[in-house]
């Protein structure tokens, strides 16, 4: 299935998991960001109302724990970040990827769900972290 890239207006969300943000002493794991195949929510199909109970339902029941908040970047503004990343300049593409319920793979209904598929490496992830802006679960 061909998936078309999300444009650079649009402002995407990523859910964070307990461990990955203390929000007490304000510590945010590279985890947020690092890795490949990162899911993200597209603000354009859905709003933080709407995405946080599919949050919980999809994902509250991680190793990583639950579902606290959520980090809000613009896509334009990621891409820009990939490419001017002194170490290893890499093009982000966020592309879209809505999800159907499927019990049997542990999957909830997201039509907001997108994807970027580049490997985004811990350098890498920490820069993003510091340009995200923080919704707690609301």
């Amino acid at each position: 299935m061909i998936r078309s890239p999300i444009p650079p207006e649009e402002n995407i969300v990523r859910a964070i998991h307990r461990t990955w943000w203390d929000i007490k002493d304000g510590r945010k794991s590279s985890s947020i960001f690092k890795g490949e195949n990162i899911s993200v929510s597209r603000l354009a199909i859905l709003n933080l109302q709407e995405l946080f109970p599919i949050f919980h339902r999809g994902l509250d029941t991680s190793p990583s724990g639950i579902i606290i908040g959520a980090g809000e970047i613009n896509v334009g503004h990621l891409q820009k970040i990939g490419r001017e990343y002194v170490e290893k300049p890499i093009e982000i593409i966020v592309e879209e990827d809505p999800t159907k319920e499927n019990p049997e793979k542990n999957i909830v209904e997201n039509p907001a769900h997108a994807e970027i598929p580049q490997k985004i490496s811990r350098g890498l992830a920490k820069k993003i972290i510091k340009e995200l802006v923080f919704h707690k679960d609301i």
